[in-house]
């Protein structure tokens, strides 16, 4: 055992460097990223610096920050470092330096400079071994690429435990799978937070990549998870300090990550971490807050992900409401209220949402400042939160309401602005209700509560009485005494200076004062007169100067209570009511339309009452005739001050201003009442006139387009010049539904307005907005739609507003005239779509000269991805694009290199990275704008696409990292739009655009797979459309396939080559066919391509890829190319061979030897001195020797035991692939006998059977598909005397039996060209020597020929049938013998049969034709196979649809007691024979039939002779029951058949002559035969009725007596009487279900039937009788439909129930219950006749009937509805 001291020596020795080691520097030298150990041992650091130091100055142009490294790391003095011989402070420098580099390169492993780069680290500084963790960690992202095995190949062995989990995968040099990596997270700290630094110190340092952030985001929150999950199956106290010990350790860690800045995706990262301990391990409320403020310390503005985090966090609190530092860090969050509603849709965040509701409650307190409510009444109108939440912040709400007091500045008034949000909140649609619900189950003071907001809260389902209570609580207030209110007006000054408007737009310094006194005596109606009489209002001037009544029209658009805007009005109604109107007020229109806006009722009230006020006035007006016509305007000069803005007012004439009074207003004063938006319908509808309104039509008297146009200008210019922003809000809502009123659009009266607006700081607009608590984006959103689609002007002034300027003022007007161009663009022109899609351009892609920020940039790209962008724009977009290649280099304009030039450009040190980041950037935008605008929508597009495929393939070399994924783009959009044009549409591909040379570089030179295996598809997708453009150059591609593609494993390559081969092979071997050195030339370059990829292909998909491409080829073609080639490129490989076998089995035995058949003249052709085709595919510099390696394989494949039993049994089954194998079988042994003979191996000769061969030859050439029938047939016809002499002459029977296939083959195919030659052959082989031979195949096989030849001569065969029917007819019976039964002469004869019947059937007499039919009715039974059977039927089949009808039914007749005779129909003879009858029926007219009707009936009438004959004891034959069943229904349909082409004339006959005979006897003493007659009859009665249903209901009364007499006088004590009787009642049975005439209304045939059913009730005893009889019974009452039957009927039945055997009481009884239950009240008319009864059957003896008359009792009650013991007892 070592001792301590001996193992301290071996660990020092073992981490020692002794520089005298020569061995071990040799192999620590060897250690490379690049190369093989023994090349890397042989490279001095002088040429391996060089090959860095290229790979160093390729990264220095990529990033500049890689030059600070040029000093240091790749000096020249580098070269000469040894860490060996530095200080420890000099490694630990170098340490920081080395470390910083890898950080900083490791966003760039996956280009080659970087790798070099890399590579002279580990060559000098050995940073494998001195900083193994930071070199591990920078590849770690790439850790599923193949240089990452590579990098661990260099790791010492001896790793540190923080990387202990790679060990496996070091020795075994594979990828460590992901799940590895995340286990070894999970568990072993030491790693995790190696990592977790790693990633923060690339963080601080800007340094980090997303490849590297996004793998630890999902490792660490996999790792957490795991983490979490491993202590769950603890005990409880062991899993809390668990959760314990992972918060404590992760909490620094997610501090110092959020810490980081400019990290979106580590945040990210860290909000999912957040989520899962959130989620899965229970923390206090503390460590929630603590992680809460961690999200939000270091935000400036956050992403949506963030918010998500805090709604999950704050979901797992226990108690409620946010952090003081989070609410603010939340608050003040720009568009906070958009966010938070677009969250909510897809997350659960009704806490945070609480939460900010609830810190904004609780900070009026302190702050004083109401500008937070503006949110939360969004949030609250959202209604994003739980009833429970919104019920919380409501009572918060009104607590602050009644615990605050009113503030003079509205800024800070935080009662005002409470109360006015809860009255806006109980108005509301959304959570109306819930305000309401609160306020009444909470504990609140009402009384109170309505002083504080003004007026009562009512709902929304207020009753008007309520709502007029709440309008005049006003005088519920006690009056101010004259002394406090001259007190609150004394600081107010009795006169103004220069004030004459309080809608000034000049500051005023008596609207305050005034304004505070009025809501503070508003609720009293003596103090507001006090008030209104106040000096400074100069009440007196009121109808010459606006400033009376401006003070009060600025009170009501306030956001003052609803009480004090209503008071307001008030006001004015009670001054203009008592005045006379001696000016125009027609200034108090627009903001009249205000008022009947509001969501206060009081308040639109009020506004009515003053439109009636004014109508009052106007309407007087009118009636004088508008005498004063010259009345001034109030306010025409001075009403928005002495400004412009009052001239710039448009003013209407006093009749104009009477007629929108009298004619628009005050029709619509009721719904403005009942609903806030009914005026701006209203309004709307007016303007826009009857044809153009939309909604509910609100008008009442149309206005003239002159008065509308008037009222239009009026109301814009005050909205553009109103200095009240609530009112032009309120007043852009209503005109943004009007479009145009004649010529003039909306745009061009209120575009001012928009103007106006852009020159306004967003600050200063957005105060304005807050003091008026107005919402900021919902107001922009209106200014920006006043712009219309076709107004030129106004679309020019959004594009001056979404222009990129150097400092954007007004970013949210922005953002509205975006959203306004997204809902117009559709609407718009197409030059002014140029124009903005230009500008949203420049503004996306950040051009210099615009002035373009990120913000914009950001919008702008959105806006256009989601703009439907046409072809030309997206075109121009493309044309505008600068070129990458031009930046990189001076070379020629982009548009003439495009298209004269594929080469690559030269590296080159002068780069502009500025414009090429810009380059990149315009393009990469350009394309993902491609991508979403669907281009198979815009085919023209492939042009500009494959221009810049071109300028980017021009760039590759230049190691650029997005020029990967930009071809990606740029490839997959034409790759969308060539599919698109694949599926037949109208589109179509301009061939000039195509550059198919492009593609084809760029898949050989690319070494991005994505880029490669994406052009291949492309190139797929190209050559289905344009073959001709891209195969002449397709061979190329294959080649690089075969080098590189065809070697990868992975699915998505799999199908690419899939693809790839689908799409272009067969069209490149088409192609190849037109060449003029054939096809095989140029599919040979292609099977190269392949072969020479073989060994690469991974093994389990070689042999399918070889099949696919084979198949695609064509294997009858090209298979034996292919193993050819295979073969000759791997000549010492055994396993080809076998690979080749293996592939062979794929394939038909016919297309393997066809494929040795081609290898042995491929052989063949080899040995010629002036070889052809076998050049393409061998390498003939050694002809022997190539030889020599491809004959093992001929005996390989024929030697294949598959091979030997597919063909034997293909021989066995005979046919045309037989022969086919036979003749690919002796080509092949002939063309082997010529290659022994070339090889001298076997010198016998083989003497042959010349004719036999020949005659072989002959059958094989003829049978052969391909052969070529024009040019054969003179030869063929020559030939035919030739084969009948050796028919007549021969004495071989296999001679002849050739000659004969021959000859009908030759019949067959050229028969009708010379009908006269094959007379005459037909005569010898109908003779003596062939279809009277002794041998049956020879028989057979004439038999076939004649058949053949039948079909050929058609009359002329006549002359031969006398000589050959006879025989056919004995072979026919021959083969029928139980000593000679033959069934393949059984075929031959009907084939032949079967010709005769279809070509000369007027030739088959009826003799013939009888014995045909017994002949096929022994064969039917003789049981020969189903072959036999199908060649008989066919032939039978033909029969009646070739034969005259009198003929086939005669012959039927004749033949139907020998097909009885045969069997029943189990053994096919009556079957057939009654097939044949139905389709002689079928095929014949109606005509026909009803000529041969006497025949059909006497056939019909013997066949239902077959039950008597067969059940009679003197008969021999033994059907048993089922089977004449069988053969009853089948005679029966066939009987429907022919009654379906008979009329009721010709029919009628028949069916009394078919009545007769059953009761005519037989004999007299024979009962049982007349029995079974009636039998027969009536299962024939039965289909009949109830097949013709009540067609045939008057045929009953043939019946009647005959099924009486039955019913009476059937004994029932033998299974034939009982039959009888059954098929008697059933069919009564039928005809009285398809009584529809009333047939049983008559007395005449109901009393027979009736009595006769009624008394079977006798024979109950036998229970069998009754479930035929009861049915019979209730269907007659249903057919009779008569009381008065209904009552005979009763009547006989209640005398049964008191019959003295209990089984006719019990038949009575359930007749009883059936009647009742079928026909309910209309049977329980007779109900006291049956009281009785029922009584006297509810005490029998018998259990059984008693508890029947129970059931019966039941079914009474239940139809009536009431008991029955009352009538009972």
């Amino acid at each position: 055992m070592a001792t301590t001291l001996a193992s301290q020596l071996a660990q020092i020795r073992a981490e020692s460097t002794n520089p005298l080691d020569l061995k071990a520097q040799r192999k620590a030298h060897s250690r490379s990223l690049l190369y093989e150990p023994g090349v890397a041992a042989t490279q001095d650091f002088d040429s391996l610096y060089q090959i860095c130091y290229e790979g160093f100055q390729e990264l220095c142009c990529l990033d500049s920050r890689f030059a600070g490294f040029a000093n240091n790391l790749f000096s020249e003095q580098s070269k000469r470092e040894d860490r060996t011989q530095m200080t420890a402070a000099q490694n630990q420098q170098l340490d920081f330096v080395l470390e910083d580099f890898l950080h900083l390169v490791g966003s760039k492993l996956l280009l080659k400079p970087a790798l070099k780069a890399v590579e002279w680290l580990v060559r000098r500084f050995r940073v494998h071994q001195n900083n193994t963790l930071c070199l591990v960690l920078t590849f770690l992202p790439f850790h599923t690429n193949p240089i990452f095995p590579t990098m661990l190949s260099l790791v010492p062995e001896n790793i540190s435990p923080t990387l202990k989990f790679l060990h496996p995968y070091i020795q075994s040099r594979a990828n460590p799978p992901r799940h590895a990596i995340v286990h070894a997270a999970s568990i072993n700290r030491q790693f995790f937070a190696a990592l977790n630094v790693y990633v923060l110190k690339s963080g601080h340092s800007g340094l980090q990549h997303p490849t590297l952030v996004s793998l630890w985001a999902s490792i660490a929150t996999e790792a957490v998870a795991a983490m979490l999950d491993l202590g769950r199956s603890a005990r409880r106290e062991a899993r809390k300090q668990n959760q314990e010990d992972i918060v404590l350790f992760l909490l620094p860690i997610l501090n110092d990550s959020l810490s980081v800045e400019n990290m979106p995706d580590l945040r990210v990262g860290c909000y999912m971490i957040l989520i899962i301990l959130a989620s899965k391990a229970s923390l206090d409320d503390r460590v929630v807050s603590f992680m809460m403020e961690a999200i939000t310390s270091e935000w400036s503005q956050t992403s949506h992900a963030g918010l998500i985090c805090l709604g999950v966090l704050a979901e797992q609190k226990r108690t409620v409401g946010l952090p003081g530092k989070v609410f603010k860090a939340v608050i003040a969050l720009d568009r906070l209220d958009d966010d938070l509603m677009t969250l909510n849709k897809h997350y659960k965040i009704d806490k945070l949402v609480l939460g900010v509701a609830l810190g904004i409650v609780s900070g009026l307190g302190n702050a004083r400042d109401a500008s937070g409510l503006r949110l939360l009444r969004t949030l609250m109108q959202a209604n994003i939160m739980n009833d429970a939440s919104t019920k919380a912040v409501v009572k918060l709400v009104i607590s602050g309401v009644q615990t605050t007091a009113p503030n003079l500045n509205s800024r800070f008034d935080v009662h005002g602005s409470l109360a006015d949000l809860v009255l806006r909140l109980c108005d509301s649609k959304d959570v109306g209700a819930i305000i309401h619900s609160t306020i009444e189950e909470s504990n609140f003071d009402l009384g109170s509560l309505e002083n504080k907001l003004g007026r009562v809260p009512h709902s929304k389902e207020s009753t008007p009485e309520q709502l007029i209570e709440d309008v005049d609580t006003r005088d519920a207030d006690e009056p101010m005494t004259k002394g406090d209110f001259e007190t609150l007006t004394s600081q107010i000054p009795t006169r103004t200076a220069f004030e004459i408007s309080f809608l000034s737009h000049s500051h005023s310094y008596v609207y305050g004062s005034l304004a505070h006194a009025f809501f503070s005596i508003y609720t009293s109606t003596i103090n507001l007169e006090r008030f209104s009489d106040l000096p400074v209002l100069r009440k007196s001037l009121g109808m010459t100067e606006p400033l009376f009544l401006s003070f009060f029209v600025r009170i009501w658009c306030g956001h003052g209570p609803a009480k004090a805007r209503t008071a307001a009005i008030r006001t004015v109604v009670g001054y203009l009511g008592k005045e006379t109107l001696v000016a125009d007020m027609q200034m108090l229109l627009p903001y009249l339309l205000y008022a009947l806006a509001d969501t206060s009722p009081s308040v639109r009230r009020a506004a009515a009452d003053l439109v009636l006020v004014l109508a009052l006035a106007y309407g007087e007006t009118a009636d004088k005739e508008l005498e004063d016509e010259a009345q001034p305007i109030l306010g025409q000069q001075q009403i928005y001050g002495q400004g412009g803005e009052t001239q710039a007012v448009t003013w209407l004439s006093k009749k104009e201003t009477a007629r929108i009074i009298l004619d628009l207003m005050v029709p619509g004063l009721e719904g403005c009442l009942l609903d806030e938006s009914h005026v701006s319908q209203l309004l709307a509808n007016n303007l826009n006139g009857p044809k153009h309104s939309k909604g509910p039509n609100t008008i009442q008297k149309e206005l003239k387009k002159s008065l509308r146009l008037a009222l239009l200008s009026n109301i814009c210019s005050h909205v553009v010049n109103t200095p009240l922003y609530a009112v032009k809000s309120r007043l852009l809502q209503m005109l943004n539904q009007v479009h145009k009123v004649g010529s003039i659009s909306r745009t061009k009266l209120l575009l001012p307005l928009l103007s106006n607006t852009m020159k306004q700081d967003q600050p200063e607009f957005e105060r304005i907005c807050d003091e008026e608590q107005l919402i900021v984006p919902q107001l922009l959103d209106r200014m920006a739609s006043i712009v219309v689609p076709g107004d030129r002007e106004g679309i020019q002034t959004l594009k001056s507003i979404i222009e990129p300027l150097d400092n954007q003022k007004f970013p949210s007007l922005r953002a509205s005239a975006l959203h306004r161009l997204q809902i117009i663009w559709t609407s718009m022109k197409i030059d002014l779509q140029f124009s903005l899609a230009k500008t949203l351009f420049d503004s996306a892609v950040g051009n210099v000269k615009a002035g373009a920020n990120g913000s914009q940039e950001a919008e702008a790209m959105e806006t256009l991805q989601t703009l439907p962008l046409s072809t030309a724009i997206l075109q121009s977009f493309i044309e505008s694009l600068p070129s990458i290649s031009s930046t990189l280099q001076d070379k020629p304009p982009v548009s003439k290199r495009r298209r004269t030039s594929h080469g690559h450009s030269n590296v080159t040190s002068a780069l502009d990275e500025r414009n090429l980041a810009s380059a990149i950037r315009q393009i990469t935008f350009v394309l993902e704008l491609v991508g979403d605008a669907k281009p198979e929508r815009h085919p023209e597009l492939l042009r500009g696409l494959f221009q810049i495929m071109c300028d980017l393939h021009h760039s590759q070399s230049h190691s650029i990292t997005a020029i990967g994924y930009l071809q990606v783009l740029a490839i997959e959009g034409m790759l969308t739009i060539v599919k698109k044009v694949e599926v037949p549409t109208d589109l179509q591909v301009d061939h000039a655009s195509v550059r198919s040379d492009i593609l084809i570089d760029c898949i050989r030179t690319t070494a991005n797979p994505q880029v490669r295996n994406s052009a291949l598809l492309l190139v797929s997708a190209l050559a289905k459309v344009i073959p001709e453009l891209i195969l002449h150059s397709i061979m190329p591609v294959f080649t690089f396939m075969g080098a590189n593609v065809l070697r990868q494993d992975d699915d998505f390559s799999a199908y690419v080559i899939k693809q790839t081969m689908d799409s272009v092979i067969p069209r490149l071997v088409q192609s190849l066919h037109t060449r003029k050195d054939g096809p095989l030339v140029g599919v040979s370059e292609l099977l190269l391509s392949f072969a020479a990829a073989y060994e690469h292909i991974p093994s389990r998909r070689r042999l399918d890829l070889f099949v696919s491409l084979v198949n695609k080829v064509g294997p009858s073609d090209y298979l034996f190319a292919l193993i050819t080639v295979l073969i000759d490129k791997y000549p010492s490989d055994g396993s080809v061979v076998q690979f080749a076998t293996e592939l062979t089995r794929r394939y038909s035995v016919k297309t393997r030897l066809q494929m040795v058949k081609q290898f042995l003249g491929l052989i063949l052709d080899a040995r010629k001195p002036k070889p052809s085709f076998s050049k393409s595919l061998l390498q003939l510099d050694n002809v022997d020797g190539a030889i020599s390696n491809l004959l093992p394989l001929a005996p390989a494949i024929l030697g294949d035991a598959t091979l030997i039993s597919k063909a034997s049994r293909t021989l066995c089954d005979g046919g045309e692939d037989a022969a086919n194998i036979r003749a690919l079988f002796a080509s092949i042994l002939e063309d082997t006998f010529i290659l022994s003979e070339h090889y001298r191996w076997n010198k016998t000769s083989y003497p042959l059977q010349i004719r036999q061969q020949v005659l072989r030859s002959l059958e094989h050439r003829l049978k052969d598909k391909n052969l070529d029938l024009k040019a054969s047939q003179a030869a063929c016809l020559a030939v035919l005397p030739h084969l009948a002499s050796i028919m007549r002459e021969s004495s071989d029977v296999s001679l002849k039996h050739t000659a004969v296939v021959c000859t009908d083959r030759i019949a067959e195919l050229f028969g009708k060209k010379d009908v006269a030659a094959i007379i005459a052959s037909a005569r010898i082989v109908a003779g003596d020597k062939c279809l009277r031979a002794s041998e049956s195949s020879l028989r057979l096989i004439s038999t076939l020929c004649l058949a053949t030849m039948v079909e050929v001569s058609s009359d002329g065969f006549i002359s031969i049938l006398p000589l050959a029917l006879p025989t056919a007819m004995n072979s026919l019976a021959t083969s029928l013998g139980e000593d000679t039964e033959d069934g393949a002469l059984h075929n031959a004869v009907y084939s032949f049969l079967g010709a005769l019947i279809l070509h000369v059937p007027w030739m088959i007499t009826g003799a013939d034709l009888d014995f045909v039919l017994k002949r096929s009715f022994e064969s039917a039974n003789a049981e020969m196979g189903e072959e036999c059977d199908r060649s008989r039927i066919e032939a039978l089949r033909l029969v009646p649809k070739n034969l005259e009808a009198k003929e086939c039914l005669a012959a039927l007749d004749r033949t139907w007691t020998v097909a009885m005779t045969e069997g029943p129909l189990s053994k096919q003879a009556i079957k057939e024979h009654l097939e044949i009858l139905r389709l002689t029926i079928d095929r014949q007219p109606k005509s026909m039939i009803v000529q041969h009707s006497e025949t059909l009936g006497g056939l019909f009438l013997r066949m239902f002779e077959l039950r008597r004959i067969q059940l009679s004891p003197l008969t021999g034959y033994n059907y048993d029951m089922a089977e004449i069943e069988v053969v009853e229904d089948a005679v029966n349909e066939s009987a429907l058949s022919m009654i379906y082409k008979l009329n009721d004339t010709t029919f009628r006959p028949i069916f009394s002559r078919m009545l007769e005979w059953t009761t005519f006897p037989t004999s007299k003493n024979d009962v049982k035969a007349t029995i079974h007659r009636q039998t027969t009859w009536y299962t024939f009665l039965l289909k009949f009725f109830g097949t013709l249903k009540s067609i045939v209901t008057s045929y009953a009364a043939f019946i009647i007596d005959d099924a009486v007499e039955i019913l009476k006088d059937a004994p029932l004590n033998d299974e034939d009487s009982l039959l009888l009787w059954r098929q008697v009642v059933l069919t009564l049975q039928r005809t009285f279900e398809h009584d529809q005439d009333d047939f049983y209304h008559s007395p005449s045939h109901f009393a027979p039937i009736s009595a006769a059913l009624l008394g079977q009730l006798g024979n109950a005893q036998k229970a069998f009788l009754l479930p035929e009889l009861i049915p019979a019974i209730t269907e007659l009452a249903v057919a009779t439909d008569s009381a008065t039957h209904h009552k005979e009927m009763n009547v006989v039945i209640l005398k049964c129930m008191r019959s003295d055997r209990p089984a006719v009481r019990l038949a009575a009884i359930q007749s009883e219950r059936a009647l009742t239950e079928r026909l309910g009240e209309e049977w329980l008319a007779s109900l006291p006749e049956m009281l009785p009864f029922i009584s006297e059957a509810l005490e029998d003896d018998d259990e059984v009937v008693e508890e029947e008359v129970q059931r019966w009792v039941v079914g009474i009650e239940g139809i009536l509805g009431e008991s029955l013991n009352p009538m009972l007892q």
